[in-house]
């Protein structure tokens, strides 16, 4: 008999701890799903606040950056709106931001380009910047300074960057070197009777035989400045 009880309670006893155990692997089950839930929330939610305070923190650098470059430019009303519209299309098919692209009409704006001047020279020089991965502030200045230097028409921006575009992948010349010789040469090249052309060709030449920089744009001015004077041997 008292096997029996025993047998009966030991196999109770069994029954009533699967049971138990079923219960608590339900209730952590159940727990865990609900974490996940509550975990797949926050994480959803933080996913969107931060993508919420990344854009409000673009958003509040473009308006700075637009604010900045109407200062700059002068430009106001209708003529800001134009800047403002063109970094925003711009922004929005090429891999730079509204922003960036505000900043370089901005540096445009330091060179004394118009308003109007700024809409024709932007997304050439996004194009330059493009092909020879430089920044926007740099290729903006050395494309404005060089245009100014010429004497060149802003409309004439797309001129400019193939002559350069075509020039650095045919001869040693890159942006730096072409920047740096230009730096000295471009103010008396025009002068002289020489076009961006014929100037990008010889220093292209220079760059081949391993005279680039400083020293070939220092030597080419006094080249052109011997040939603007009349009475100097080289002009004779």
């Amino acid at each position: 008999m008292a096997k029996k009880v025993t047998l009966k309670f030991e196999v109770e006893g069994a029954r009533k701890a699967e049971n138990q155990t079923k219960k608590v692997e339900s209730s952590l089950t159940g727990l865990a799903k609900k974490a996940g839930g509550v975990a797949l929330a926050f994480f959803g939610t933080q996913g969107i606040v931060n993508a919420f305070s990344s854009a409000t923190q673009t958003g509040a650098e473009f308006e700075q950056n637009l604010k900045n470059l109407g200062v700059i430019s002068g430009a106001t009303g209708g003529k800001l709106k134009q800047l403002e519209q063109s970094a925003l299309r711009l922004g929005g098919s090429t891999k730079f931001t509204a922003s960036e692209i505000a900043n370089l009409q901005t540096e445009f704006s330091k060179l004394g380009f118009t308003s109007d001047e700024i809409l024709q020279v932007t997304e050439g020089t996004l194009n330059l910047s493009t092909a020879f991965g430089t920044d926007l502030a740099s290729t903006a200045e050395i494309a404005g300074s060089t245009l100014r230097a010429f004497g060149l028409d802003a409309s004439e921006t797309t001129r400019l960057t193939d002559v350069m575009a075509t020039s650095f992948s045919s001869t040693a010349l890159d942006i730096s070197k072409f920047a740096n010789s230009m730096s000295f040469v471009a103010p008396v090249a025009s002068v002289a009777g020489f076009s961006i052309e014929d100037t990008t060709a010889i220093l292209g030449t220079l760059a081949n035989a391993g005279i680039s920089g400083s020293m070939a744009g220092t030597a080419l001015r006094t080249v052109f400045l011997d040939l603007t004077n009349s009475s100097s041997k080289l002009s004779k």
